[in-house]
């Protein structure tokens, strides 16, 4: 903390004024997200670097097929997110399901991926992929025209048109 003293005048008085300025900093979170959408208990390790490396996306474009660092799709997003913790996963959402070990619903922690059926409705070849947050949370890259967001999944305030999860895999490194 810093202290600043200034003396001001008022009413032929001179007042004394201490300001005390504190600066806090948020780790991995860019100046631009809100901290309200953070993950401020991110677990440690592989899962917590590759959570924060997702997180400080925030805002960046969707491109289809892209892996950063200027944009990002949904599997590219993950992918580098646990390459930033030292963890290769598949390139793809189809990919990563299948090579992945999957977790039962339920037993979904922050840092596993969540997976959304494909073009074909089924949860056999998912067409979307995010990374957990927390309970019904998650950060995507969703489509075209929308930025890397944190938003929600299975629940009434998950976006417009959007699925029940097909499943959900645990990267391991």
């Amino acid at each position: 903390m810093a202290r600043y003293r200034y003396r001001r005048r008022r009413e032929n008085h001179w007042l004394l004024v201490t300001v005390t300025v504190a600066v806090v900093a948020v780790a991995g979170v860019g100046a631009r997200h809100s901290a309200a959408l953070a993950s401020p208990h991110a677990p440690a390790g592989a899962a917590g670097q590759a959570i924060a490396y997702a997180e400080a996306q925030l805002g960046k474009p969707y491109e289809w097929g892209a892996t950063g660092p200027d944009a990002f799709d949904c599997s590219g997003l993950v992918m580098e997110a646990y390459a930033s913790a030292g963890i290769t996963i598949p390139r793809i959402s189809q990919a990563q399901w299948a090579g992945l070990p999957h977790v039962a619903p339920g037993d979904q922690k922050p840092g596993d991926l969540v997976f959304f059926a494909g073009a074909d409705g089924t949860p056999t070849a998912p067409g979307h992929v995010g990374l957990v947050l927390g309970p019904h949370r998650m950060v995507e890259a969703y489509a075209s025209g929308v930025p890397v967001r944190i938003s929600h999944y299975g629940t009434p305030e998950s976006p417009p048109g959007d699925q029940a999860p097909a499943g959900f895999a645990r990267p391991t490194g």
